[in-house]
């Protein structure tokens, strides 16, 4: 003879929505980073932006813009790396 179970109701919870880890690659227009959440706002678009930047002067590829292109014309080039919401 089988044993007879008792079906236990589960509590209804609402679903709770699939988390993926950031997807980050790179082409022809940079670095491109897909992730869940909110859109950052132009406040923290600013900040990425300056963070980058600062990584980048701290960087020895900012010495070789540097040597390559001149103090002056690293910096325009700096000022072109910027953090963008597409």
């Amino acid at each position: 003879m089988k044993k007879i179970r008792k079906k236990t109701k589960k509590a209804k919870r609402a679903p709770t929505p699939p988390t993926f880890p950031p997807l980050t690659w790179m082409d022809d227009e940079g670095m491109h980073v897909l992730a869940s959440g909110t859109a950052p706002s132009p406040d923290q678009l600013e900040e990425m932006t300056k963070k980058f930047q600062e990584g980048i002067r701290k960087s020895p590829m900012w010495e070789e813009m540097v040597r390559t292109f001149g103090k002056e014309k690293a910096e325009q080039l700096l000022l072109q790396c910027r953090a963008k919401l597409k």
